[in-house]
């Protein structure tokens, strides 16, 4: 509705569509035309875009130390990589020597950590820090994706009614919801070590609560 509401041209394809050769033939047809396009990947997800997290890590390093909090475990749901190789490369940078685990929410383990580890690679080079991100530094737990993305599992209903009716947040059935289903789920089965300080990070998207409204059962 807001893409409609500003006037943006639009395009649609089939489910399960190659979303970057889409856009790459749509930028070649628009260069033929005269115009200059600008592709930005499903979910920001480039060395630049993966810039965002990296200070996102700065920021959560320095807060921690204003308090004297120890961090034991970063969490996070990680899907199109940007967020995860911006968060790894930023705490990698510092020596902070924070773990982060990503809770996958499309793809299988390998996979998934195979490509944020090659986005952390590209954000290294991009800040001048080339190979300050090892590869046993990026780690993703992808037991909780469901039946695949955009698909809200049991798990995931479950967590966003935890987080809304104990604690007021809102998470959303893509992303965050799958990452809480992960962080209350190792904390269940003893992952994490009583007294440890584990740090969960919203990633934001309540605004697709809504179209979601049939998986509550509402």
């Amino acid at each position: 509705m807001l893409d409609q509401l500003f006037g943006a041209s639009l395009t649609t394809h089939p489910g399960g569509s190659d979303m970057n050769a889409a856009m790459a033939k749509l930028a070649d047809e628009l260069r033929e035309k005269g115009s200059k396009p600008y592709i930005i990947p499903g979910g920001g997800s480039n060395a630049i875009g993966a810039l965002g997290y990296a200070n996102c890590a700065l920021e959560l390093v320095n807060q921690a130390n204003d308090q004297g909090l120890q961090i034991d475990h970063l969490v996070t749901a990680t899907g199109s990589a940007g967020t995860q190789a911006g968060l790894v490369t930023g705490l990698c940078a510092t020596n902070s020597q924070i773990p982060l685990l990503g809770i996958g929410v499309r793809v299988p383990k390998q996979q998934q950590e195979d490509n944020v580890f090659a986005l952390a690679e590209k954000t290294c080079e991009l800040l001048g820090i080339p190979d300050a991100v090892k590869r046993d530094d990026v780690v993703a737990n992808c037991d909780f994706v469901g039946e695949g993305y955009g698909i809200p599992a049991e798990s995931t209903i479950e967590a966003i009614n935890l987080f809304a009716r104990y604690e007021g947040i809102l998470l959303d059935p893509v992303y965050s919801g799958k990452g809480a289903a992960g962080l209350i789920a190792l904390v269940r089965n003893g992952t994490f070590k009583k007294g440890e300080n584990i740090v969960f990070l919203h990633t934001g998207g309540a605004q697709a609560l809504s179209g979601y409204r049939g998986a509550f059962g509402f």
